[in-house]
């Protein structure tokens, strides 16, 4: 059962397609999206949200676009500037200036910061720009992320990957009175970019991770150089199952410098994986060696109602203070949206010794189903700034610590936020003579590892499988007292004699019949040993002065090998001197006594004497 999840939910009045969080206030939230230009009677829309309230989201501000243009398809939240808030949009102009090869598709907004001064908080439009080289009127602004002042955008095409592009970016300091971006330069693809992230890894370089379909490729921004793509991992085809059609990968986001996670789906709706990979260092990069790839470092399937991811949002609970700080032991949350409504939390540990870095316990924590009605457009998490002061000893812990999860719905125009509780980790002890550890935060759900019970049942059952097989093989074989009945469901011509098993002849050819035990109680020893073992070992073991009979014994419904005793017994005959009544009536007794069948044929009675069974007329055939 899944625990129980605060949520918000607010209803808007246009469809949403995109959503960022204010870097530096996780009670603002900013949502885009509208109608297009198809003169659909639903306008087109930027709202800023009040997510300050636990059970509750407000408008904040709003703005309404040109119906003329296309919705918002991308939006990333980026610095302050003055009074104001700062936020990028992929917008594609209206259809007659596409016609004539212009396309204005990135869009500079400010919003007002809350102020008791102002009633609400006002936004507008400071600038728009064109990116992209490409005069595809097909073509827009698919993916957008910004890291620091630097920033990339990537092109999306409907149905075809004619002039893929991704171009990278400078954002305006803060202090500059231009918000417009100035174009670095462009990275021209061979197939479009799926997704794509951004990090800044140090004071004046950052890195670009982007997939297509089956590849990942990692770009180097530095200052002055733009080096790359390189090719850092290739989905392999998993031949040992015999698949004919690789995974594709879906979506992509750095964890630290050294290390990325992506989602991947299975062909044939087969499922989604998450795979977390150790990137290469940056000396390797290029390199066609195999030390220039990336590797899988860690994987975990989704639940099987996921046949297929859609998104993915990941945040770090413990970033390093500068981008150029070592990342410490951390952990991540993991939201992935699937095809089904559906939100899979996850959580992975990143663990950092010396200079080894790992991470492990890649392990989910609940799945949030049907949260929207219809496919979940967009995944965000909001940012996570621990107390600048961690409680003192026995004071009660911080209350309302949480880590927000937004997501939006284009078919509902809903947006829902919850708020996922978060707890401290008890502090460790600094290494020697290092400073103190900072207090460190988790989720307070609980994460579970992958049960073994399904391992230990299915393995189980193929032991038991294999073993009744075993019992089979042995029983044809002659080797195994029958309980499966092996020999009774095969080929005669695959059936041997051995130790539970002789051979008769017959006018057909050897014929195998059982020498040993069968069930009924036919031995009368009690050694194990069958009727027609018993009796051939007492003829061949010195006991030839006596006259052996093989006797039915009524009470008991068993037959045994006795000393014959005229007085007792009766006469005692051989099989071909005895009337058809008689042998009828001992073809069944050996039956019953588990000791003959038919296909055994008559030939296993020759030499042995049998006693009269009582009360049976002689010449009538039953």
């Amino acid at each position: 059962m899944a625990p129980a999840i605060p949520a918000a939910e607010l209803r808007l009045s246009y469809p949403l397609y995109a959503l960022d969080f204010d870097p530096e206030d996780a009670d603002r939230l900013i949502v885009g999206g509208g109608g297009g230009a198809a003169r659909s009677g639903v306008g087109n829309k930027v709202s800023v949200l009040d997510a300050s309230h636990e059970g509750a989201l407000q408008i904040a501000s709003e703005i309404e676009l040109s119906r003329d243009e296309d919705s918002v398809n991308t939006l990333a939240v980026g610095s302050r500037r003055r009074n104001s808030l700062l936020f990028y949009t992929g917008i594609n102009s209206a259809e007659d200036d596409l016609k004539r090869g212009k396309n204005e598709h990135f869009r500079v907004f400010t919003a007002d910061l809350p102020s008791k001064a102002k009633a609400e908080p006002k936004m507008a439009e400071v600038s728009r720009s064109a990116l992209f080289s490409t005069t595809d009127t097909e073509a827009y602004q698919r993916l957008l992320r910004i890291s620091g002042q630097v920033g990339a955008v990537a092109t999306g095409t409907i149905g075809r990957s004619k002039d893929a592009q991704i171009a990278i970016f400078d954002l305006p300091a803060a202090t500059s009175n231009s918000p417009a971006p100035k174009l670095r330069g462009k990275v021209e693809l061979p197939r479009e970019a799926l997704d794509m992230d951004m990090m800044q890894i140090s004071d004046d370089e950052h890195q670009l991770v982007y997939c297509d379909q089956y590849d990942i490729y990692s770009v180097v921004i530095s200052k002055t150089t733009t080096s790359g793509p390189h090719s850092v991992f290739s989905m392999p085809l998993d031949e040992a199952t015999g698949a004919k059609e690789r995974p594709s990968l879906r979506c992509i986001r750095f964890l630290t410098p050294t290390f990325a996670l992506a989602v991947a789906n299975v062909p044939q709706a087969g499922g989604a994986v998450l795979q977390g990979f150790r990137l290469p260092k940056r000396s390797d990069l290029g390199k066609e060696q195999k030390e220039g790839q990336g590797r899988l470092a860690i994987s975990a399937k989704l639940p099987k109602s996921v046949t297929r991811a859609t998104g993915m949002a990941v945040r770090n609970l413990s970033p390093p203070a500068t981008p150029s700080s070592k990342q410490d032991d951390t952990q991540f949350a993991i939201a992935v949206t699937g095809q089904d409504s559906s939100i899979t939390l996850y959580t992975l540990d990143h663990q950092s010794v010396g200079d080894i870095n790992l991470i492990a316990n890649l392990y989910p924590v609940t799945t949030l189903k049907e949260v929207h009605l219809g496919p979940i457009s967009g995944l965000a998490f909001s940012p996570f700034t621990p107390p600048s002061k961690p409680p003192s000893p026995g004071s009660p812990p911080a209350q309302n610590l949480n880590l927000k999860l937004a997501s939006i719905g284009s078919m509902a125009n809903t947006c829902i936020v919850h708020s996922l509780p978060l707890k401290p980790l008890p502090s460790t002890s600094p290494a020697r003579g290092g400073p103190p550890r900072p207090q460190r935060y988790v989720l307070a759900l609980k994460s579970r590892a992958p049960s073994p019970t399904n391992f230990i049942l299915g393995s189980a059952l193929v032991f038991a499988l294999l073993a009744l097989l075993l019992q089979g093989i042995l029983e044809i074989q002659g080797v195994a007292k029958p309980v499966v009945g092996a020999r009774s469901i095969t080929p005669v011509s695959w059936h041997k004699p051995g130790l539970y098993y002789g051979l008769a002849e017959t006018q057909q050819g050897a014929v195998p019949f059982p020498i040993a035990g069968g069930g009924g109680g036919g031995s009368g020893s009690g050694s194990g040993q069958g009727v027609w073992a018993e009796y051939h070992a007492s003829v061949e073991g010195g006991e030839k002065d006596k006259k052996l009979v093989l006797h039915h014994v009524t009470e008991e419904e068993v037959v045994r090998v006795e000393g014959h005793d005229e007085e007792r017994h009766g006469e005692a005959r051989g099989w071909e001197e005895m009337e058809e009544g008689q042998r009828e009536a001992w073809r069944e007794r050996l039956k019953r006594a588990g000791q003959w069948g038919e296909e055994m044929g008559e030939a296993v009675f020759r030499g042995v004497l049998f006693g009269e069974i009582a009360g049976v007329v002689g010449a009538m055939v039953a």
